[in-house]
């Protein structure tokens, strides 16, 4: 998969920022089973996947790197694409930068701690 082995550096910057809760293999596992899709651009990659909860329908922007400008351009077919499978709502969790990105959106906030062994 030549686009992935391209644009894997924003992917693994997205995965050290967020904690590393998963490798790249996990997140190219998910895309190859079909549970997450890929996304790539000419500067940037992002990584979705459809979430269903008991009373909505979500596509949770699991990962996402690289030009700023031009993640910006690729949630306009992430927002098409979330509209195909009849999701209620796109969720992006992420550092409080995303903000400036997508202002007219949300806000809200996520905390994680770690807990020593």
């Amino acid at each position: 998969m030549i686009e992935w082995e391209r644009c894997s550096l924003w992917i693994q910057a997205a995965l050290d920022h967020g904690g590393n809760l998963f490798s790249l293999e996990d997140v190219l596992e998910a895309i190859q089973k079909g549970e997450a899709q890929f996304w790539p651009g000419k500067n940037c990659a992002m990584v979705t996947e459809i979430r269903k909860y008991p009373r909505k329908t979500l596509c949770n922007v699991w990962l996402a790197g690289g030009d700023l400008e031009e993640i910006k351009q690729i949630s306009m077919y992430i927002r098409a694409f979330a509209k195909l499978n009849n999701c209620d709502a796109i969720m992006l969790q992420g550092r409080p930068g995303w903000q400036k990105i997508f202002p007219q959106r949300l806000k809200s906030v996520f905390l994680m701690e770690e807990v020593s062994k």
